[in-house]
Formats: structure tokens, C-alpha cells, sequence
């Protein structure tokens, strides 16, 4: 082998391990349970009738803009959310909006993930989510109390998921039946 060729086939090598050692750390920002909640969380839309049937699902993963380290947490889920299937294994596409970006943001989105905090800015989510007729999701308690998420997600012993029907019912968001019935509806 010439010398330029091992040395370009070392530096890429190189390369490639350095950014699997940065995205790992980036996902050892996120605990078990974390991890588990976003799974869940993207589970349920196979039970939303109202998302497209084609191509990738959009998925906007909002941090709160106020909060530092969110960004970090935020790029950590969105790589998990990278990793996934949705329904009929739809590629699930994250894309990252701080909550500062969400009132200006002109782009295609299918749906939001609102990360922890992100709720104090309901508002801001809530115009967004209404004005682009948009499911959002969590895994932050508080975002069901700010009423700003339509599908509310917790795992633990067992999986606890939420249905703010008004919200899906202003988004015109459609579920199966068979969803319907297993939530908590509010």
C-alpha cells in the first residue's frame, strides 16, 4: 500500500472513532429511564391515524432556549429518536428547535417532542402546535399540567401515557380507537 493511501485510510479511521466516542458520550447524557419514556413516546404514533402515510416522520425535538445543558440533553435525545422506527418502521427524522426558534420556525414538521422545561414556555408551544396542527409528546409531568402536549408518556413499573383530548381535538389529531381506550384521557 503507498504510503498517502495508508495514511488517508488512517485518518479516516481515525475520524470515524473519534465520532463514535463524542455520540456515545452524547448518549450517556440520558438515564434509563429517559430512554425508555422516548421509546414509548414514539410507539404511540402507530396509533395516530392523522400522521401521513408516506415518507419520514418529522420529529421536532423542542428544549427550552432558558435552560442550560438543554441543548446537550436535546441533541442526546434526538440522536435516540434517529435510531428508531415509527409505524410500518417510517424512518423517525429529529430535528432540533429551541423554544426561541419555535415562534419564527417555517419548516415541515410532523410532530414535536417536548423535552423537560420546554413546558415553561406553553405558550410559544402552544401557538406552534396550533398553528401547524401538530401532536406534540413528553416525558415532563409539568408539560401535562401546562396542558401544552397532547400525548403524555411515563414509564416505570408500568407505562403511563395521557391523552389531552381539547388539545387533539384543536390539532385535529385522529387516534384508533384501541389507543383511545388505553389512555388516560383528560
Amino acid at each position: 500500500m503507498r504510503p498517502q493511501k495508508f495514511i488517508a485510510k488512517t485518518s479516516i479511521l481515525m475520524l470515524t472513532l473519534f465520532v463514535m466516542v463524542v455520540g456515545v458520550g452524547r448518549a450517556s447524557a440520558m438515564d434509563q429511564a429517559s430512554i425508555e419514556n422516548v421509546q414509548a413516546a414514539m410507539r404511540t404514533l402507530s396509533f395516530l391515524e392523522s400522521l401521513s402515510k408516506d415518507g419520514p416522520i418529522v420529529v421536532g425535538v423542542v428544549y427550552p432556549s432558558d435552560i442550560p445543558d438543554a441543548q446537550a440533553v436535546a441533541e442526546a435525545t434526538a440522536q435516540l429518536i434517529g435510531t428508531l422506527h415509527g409505524p410500518n418502521s417510517r424512518t423517525l427524522q429529529p430535528q432540533l428547535i429551541s423554544t426561541n426558534e419555535l415562534s419564527q420556525f417555517q419548516g415541515h414538521l410532523d410532530v414535536l417532542f417536548l423535552m423537560a422545561g420546554a413546558s415553561s414556555h406553553s405558550a410559544v408551544i402552544l401557538d406552534c402546535v396550533r398553528r401547524h396542527r401538530l401532536v406534540s409528546l413528553s416525558d415532563d409531568p409539568l408539560c401535562a399540567k401546562a396542558q401544552c402536549c397532547v400525548i403524555a408518556v411515563r414509564t416505570g413499573p408500568r407505562v403511563e401515557i395521557s391523552l389531552n383530548t381539547a388539545l387533539a381535538d384543536a390539532v385535529g389529531a385522529r387516534f384508533s380507537l384501541v389507543f383511545t381506550m388505553m389512555v388516560n384521557r383528560k
